[in-house]
């Protein structure tokens, strides 16, 4: 591990999205969309337990390194399956019960074996595979041997690995006699084989948000934040005495109590990042002195949600959501946690507490129903019409989801060249899940085919953009503006000079899925007075915004078919690297009086002329210059709030 850090992604994981161009890319991505709800964003999303569990295996190291990976490669939201294990009152992501020592004390003999190589690749580690048949074969569990064998590793399938055996599979476990292998490791606790699950541990809900913690904590800058959501499926362990059966209905004596609830578990590490529904609540009471109560240029995009006022002349929303710049800029807060299913073995389980901290279930989820044809287009559920323009329940992208149809994603992807399918549901506006095993390897052991998973859901920059190159002779502008095309990706987005005369993306502001294309060109500079009112020159701020301005753009150019670039209002004019929206738009990298590079030069020379001037003045003096310098430097670094890192290179 990189120091004490648990978040310890591979070098491999971190290089396909914190690198050029990726990382500019992503990050432009992420601020084009920072004023709209975010429950309309569509962000790459993963279940947990085909991506790190889908053998069954359940080792500390090789979870860290799977989770690691899949949120340096960019996933967003996650569904998480958590097991109750009230043999050691735990939220355990081992979907069985493990016993509360090493000495058999829970009626379960244990037998102890060869030594675990410690290693987060359960490949090498020679860790004992589950005796789970692979998919194509009965999903009955093998009756186990009296004296357990490592086995060859399973084919990776996409079986759910917490799906329940048969009851004649279960039968057969109790015929052989509960018992528990013992693998002693050499890096902490032993690796228990309990039926068909190979655990340690360590394997709890507390290791998730420790990583979780410490990734929050590393990425905590203005350049590198962005939020991450969590849906919890809650289950009741197997039994340790049955662990192939279906898990046994809990009593009330034996769920969580107080200090053991899903929500105290979530408090002990990511308290301070969470975004609570009581704040929700109290927000939408009062937009005023909430989601409106900042600057301008901060607050909500309209046409989201509808707003009222309240006979104390407040306004206020049912439905509406904080925006992604309010909750990490204003309020700092990056994650929001709901509950999902809640299976019957836990029915007893009062979930009322957790309400405070964890959103009730389904907040985070609209599942839609979706089909796709060979070649990737989405032939049934999609929320985009190009007749349809308008927020309609019918057009409503609020929190849905769906699940990825199945990839055939090579162990060694091209990351240039999106997944057709998952590109076309984010611009039906919604987010595909990833639930399958990709090239059939977990994210700890190869976290490429993910990374091509979520490279497909970036619906703004073509592959291998933002590109910095400068046209020989262009002057200051060079290629810093932005357009839309039609090809090779359709609707994907290039850099060109300014100076360039193209159509323009005129928008109705109280209309998010209104565009128009000007009748007429400009450079980008004047580009904002060809926009007829009330439309506005501007940019899409979401994948099915994008859907609607291309659809606009091709119906126009069926009348004008040469013309296949749009001039999108998005520029990097007054610093490179940070890409922004307007002639006037400054980088939210940098404090205001850093933005004009001029004076930035000049400042320096005038001080130097100035110091040699007044190199005879006392000694008092000179220690009140160096207090204000100081004084200024500190307020350039504070905006808002919030400290503002430079723009990286």
């Amino acid at each position: 591990m990189s120091g004490n850090s648990l978040y310890d992604p591979d070098q491999a994981a971190v290089d396909t999205r914190w690198i050029q161009p990726w990382s500019e890319a992503f990050r432009a991505q992420r601020d084009v969309g920072l004023r709209v709800p975010i429950n309309f964003h569509t962000v790459p999303a993963v279940a947990l337990t085909q991506a790190c569990f889908s053998s069954n295996q359940y080792a500390h190291n090789a979870f860290q390194k799977c989770f690691s990976n899949l949120l340096a490669v960019g996933f967003r939201q996650f569904t998480v399956d958590t097991y109750w294990d009230p043999l050691r009152s735990v939220w355990s992501l081992c979907p069985v019960e493990l016993p509360r020592s090493n000495a058999g004390d829970d009626n379960v003999p244990v037998q102890t074996k060869a030594m675990v190589v410690a290693s987060s690749d359960t490949g090498i580690a020679r860790i004992p595979e589950s005796t789970a048949k692979p998919i194509g074969q009965s999903l009955a569990f093998e009756k186990r041997q009296e004296t357990p064998v490592p086995a060859p590793i399973s084919a990776g399938s996409s079986s759910v690995a917490t799906a329940m055996p048969s009851s004649s599979t279960a039968s057969l476990t109790s015929a052989a006699g509960p018992t528990v292998v013992s693998f002693p490791s050499t890096s902490g606790p032993p690796l228990l084989q309990i039926g068909s699950y190979n655990c340690t541990s360590l394997m709890t809900l507390d290791l998730l948000t420790g990583i979780l913690e410490n990734f929050l904590d590393s990425t905590a800058t203005t350049t590198g934040a962005a939020l991450i959501m969590f849906t919890f499926d809650v289950h009741a362990a197997s039994s340790i005495s049955n662990p192939d059966a279906p898990a046994p209905n809990l009593s009330q004596d034996q769920l969580p109590e107080s200090g053991q609830l899903l929500s105290d578990v979530l408090r002990g590490n990511v308290s301070d990042d969470t975004y609570t529904p009581s704040r929700l609540q109290n927000q939408r009471a009062n937009l005023n002195n909430s989601w409106y109560g900042v600057d301008r240029t901060n607050r909500p995009l309209q046409g989201y949600y509808e707003d009222a006022q309240d006979a104390n002349g407040h306004l206020f929303t049912h439905d509406g959501w904080p925006t992604e710049s309010f909750m990490e800029f204003q309020e700092l807060f990056r994650l929001v946690s709901s509950y999902g299913t809640i299976d019957t073995q836990m029915r007893l389980y009062n979930i009322g507490p957790d309400l405070d901290y964890v959103f009730p279930p389904g907040t985070l989820m609209s599942n839609v129903n979706t089909t796709t044809d060979t070649v990737g287009r989405v032939s049934s559920g999609c929320l985009f019409a190009a007749t349809d323009n308008t927020i309609t329940s019918q057009r409503n992208s609020s929190w849905t989801i769906t699940s990825a149809p199945s990839l055939n994603i090579s162990a060694n992807p091209d990351l240039m060249v999106p997944i057709a399918s998952v590109a076309n549901l984010m611009s039906c506006g919604l987010t595909p899940v990833l639930n399958e095993v990709p090239a059939n390897t977990t994210a700890d052991k190869n976290p490429l085919p993910y990374a091509a998973y979520v490279h497909s859901t970036l619906w703004t920059w073509a592959p291998g953009e933002p590109m910095n190159a400068t046209r020989a002779g262009s002057g200051a502008s060079g290629n810093r503006c932005v357009v839309m095309t039609t090809s090779p990706y359709a609707g994907r987005w290039r850099v060109t000079d300014c100076g360039d005369r193209h159509r323009v993306a005129c928008q109705d502001p109280t209309q998010p899925y209104n565009w128009q294309v000007s009748s007429e060109g400009a450079n980008y500079t004047g580009a904002d007075g060809i926009c007829q009112p009330p439309y506005q020159f501007s940019i899409p701020h979401t994948a099915l915004e994008n859907a609607h301005l291309l659809a606009a753009f091709q119906s126009h150019r069926q009348s004008v078919p040469d013309d296949d670039t749009l001039f999108i209002n998005l520029n990097s004019l007054n610093t490179p690297d940070c890409w922004v929206v307007g002639l006037n738009g400054t980088c939210p990298y940098l404090a205001t009086t850093d933005t004009n590079r001029t004076r930035i030069v000049v400042v320096p020379t005038v001080a130097a002329v100035i110091i040699f001037v007044l190199a005879g003045l006392t000694f008092f003096v000179k220690c009140a210059a160096n207090r204000r310098e100081d004084k200024r430097g500190r307020q350039r670094r504070m905006v808002g709030g919030w400290e503002y890192e430079g723009v990286p290179s």
